[in-house]
């Protein structure tokens, strides 16, 4: 048994085993037992993030498996009768057998922000074991098997709303708790959001009865923003008013424009085998981490699945009643989000009708009216021949960057979607190898995505309040003015500022991307040119800007500069 990770649920398997010595053995001696008492269900039963592989020497079977939560990755190559695995894709490389060519239509998936394909890496013929699946290799023969199905849980009923707190408050504190080590120095990304704020909150709590503390983290303006619809610009005031509730809490302040934009994209993408999704927020991320290298920092706690477990906002409810012609239902939701949620009759008018019309009816309305709907196009710079001759160009415009597209009305089948298309795996990997911090995210847990799964939609959406569940549960926890927070945080809010200073590099770096043929064809490189020359600074608050430049113009400069790296270009 080769084992990389963290066992949680030691004590449940202490039981199982029927083995008291187990607190003295090792991950992996742990992982055995579990193999040699369940076999290929071995996987089902340990908790933890964790990526593993086991040889059957009786059966000349090898067992490759990773945890649901994705946060520790195992890549496989197959030859003529052998595999080679390891937990980063750069590892198969010294073997000089497996070649270190890019598998486009990974990186077309990727361009249009579809679900990547599970089992393929960012490299041809380099796979990846998929979080909640096994990989089998017998007589030179492969197969994938899915051991966690989430989607087939029953519903939990409980008597009421305060027992789906309690139970969500319980599950998350258990998910937060074995995430703490045991003397180490623990720090948290904190925004002003609710995810970062509750697993903040939960882990001072907790480390305060072990008199020891916590460093949060709050990525922060540089420069003045103006303030969005909808949207705060600046983070630190709500997350200076978490961090004041709790004395065993060191707040540290990092600026937005840690480092010029191009520099944090190329410390970034050199430690991770795949391109960075987000350069803008790359900037305040490498300096939160950078900044918690240097206070010695062992375990950084994030809550970047949030959205989609325990604060996950019951936006599928209304759509689930009205396709399901579950009509009291959906006139008691209705009634609800306009009594209480603030909505407008207009706005429900709209959801119901985006609920029943085909996609295509439904956007083409939208633009009569003259409000269009974001396009493929709006955020990726992705070239129209090359998505074509992949075979993705109708599908990539039928999601179009927003999964409810595919899912609507099925809040798990969304939910698994939003996972299936996150590459945890990358970013942890390459924190860990840059700023020698492991990543853990309380929010991925396995436990606590199958109770947030289990719970019905209905309390998330609680009488016309979106997210009610997880405010119900962490009052008194998480300060009120975050709990009542109607707005979305904006990360890298300043990100124009950076974006402009940066203008000159990226002029140098699209002339480089130029000489690579895969980026000529598969980036829509006239159009960045023209994009790159028609940028009108700072100032310009517009939600084009954002899409334009944020997204579509960042993310191709992204995968240009690893498209380079690859084929060894970037010098």
């Amino acid at each position: 048994m080769a084992f990389d990770g963290r066992i949680d649920n030691r004590g449940e398997l202490r039981r199982a085993l029927n083995r008291d010595d187990l607190d003295r053995c090792d991950n992996a001696q742990i992982a055995l037992l579990c193999y040699e008492k369940w076999r290929n269900d071995f996987c089902d039963r340990i908790v933890g993030d964790y990526a593993c592989a086991v040889w059957d020497s009786e059966h000349r079977r090898l067992i490759l498996a990773v945890d649901p939560g994705g946060y520790r990755p195992l890549f496989y190559w197959l030859g003529a009768g052998e595999i080679l695995f390891a937990s980063e894709q750069r590892g198969l490389w010294s073997d000089p057998k497996v070649p270190k060519a890019l598998d486009e239509d990974q990186m077309a998936a990727w361009l249009c922000m579809l679900p990547c394909y599970p089992q393929r890496s960012f490299f041809r013929d380099i796979f990846r074991v998929p979080p909640g699946h096994r990989v089998v290799w017998q007589n030179g023969r492969i197969r994938t098997e899915r051991w966690w199905r989430p989607e087939q849980l029953p519903e939990l009923k409980l008597a009421n709303d305060r027992d789906y707190e309690e139970a969500l408050r319980s599950s998350f504190e258990s998910a937060v708790r074995c995430r703490l080590g045991t003397d180490e120095l623990i720090g948290s990304q904190l925004s002003g959001g609710m995810d970062s704020s509750a697993v903040t909150a939960t882990a001072a709590r907790l480390l305060a009865s072990q008199s020891r503390r916590l460093t949060a983290f709050t990525a922060a303006p540089a420069a003045p923003v103006p303030d969005e619809p909808n949207r705060f610009v600046d983070e630190w005031p709500l997350a200076a008013a978490l961090a004041a509730m709790y004395p065993n809490i060191d707040h540290v302040r990092v600026a937005n424009d840690d480092s010029p934009l191009l520099d944090a994209l190329e410390l970034r993408e050199a430690a991770q085998d795949g391109p960075v999704l987000n350069p803008s927020n790359t900037v305040w991320a490498n300096g939160i981490e950078r900044a918690a290298r240097d206070r010695r920092i062992a375990i950084m706690l994030v809550g970047n699945m949030g959205n989609m477990t325990t604060s996950y906002d019951g936006g599928e409810l209304l759509a689930a009643q009205v396709r399901g012609a579950n009509v009291l239902g959906a006139l008691r939701t209705i009634h609800d989000l306009w009594r209480f949620g603030g909505r407008s009759g207009s706005s429900l008018f709209a959801e119901i009708a985006d609920s029943m019309l085909p996609s295509r009816v439904r956007r083409a309305l939208r633009r009569a009216v003259g409000r269009p709907e974001i396009g493929l196009f709006d955020y990726s710079v992705v070239d129209r021949n090359f998505i074509r001759k992949k075979g993705i160009e109708t599908r990539a415009h039928a999601v179009a960057g927003n999964l409810r597209n595919v899912a609507r009305g099925d809040s798990r089948a969304l939910r698994l979607a939003v996972f299936d298309r996150l590459d945890r795996g990358h970013w942890a990997a390459g924190t860990r190898r840059l700023f020698g911090i492991d990543m853990r995210d309380p929010t991925s847990d396995r436990r606590l995505i199958e109770l947030c799964f289990s719970i019905p939609d209905t309390q998330y959406l609680n009488k016309g309040v979106r997210r009610s569940l997880v405010r119900r549960a962490m009052a008194g926890i998480v300060p009120d003015q975050i709990l009542h927070e109607k707005r979305t945080g904006l990360q890298a809010a300043d990100w124009r500022h950076g974006f402009d200073a940066a203008v000159p590099k990226l002029g140098e770096e699209l002339d480089s991307i130029r000489r690579s043929p895969l980026a000529r064809e598969c980036l829509d490189l006239p159009r960045m040119q023209k994009m790159l020359d028609n940028w009108s600074g700072p100032d310009d608050p517009t939600a084009a800007s954002a899409h334009n430049y944020l997204l579509a113009f960042s993310r191709g400069i992204a995968a240009g500069h690893f498209i380079r790296r690859i084929e060894g270009g970037n010098r």
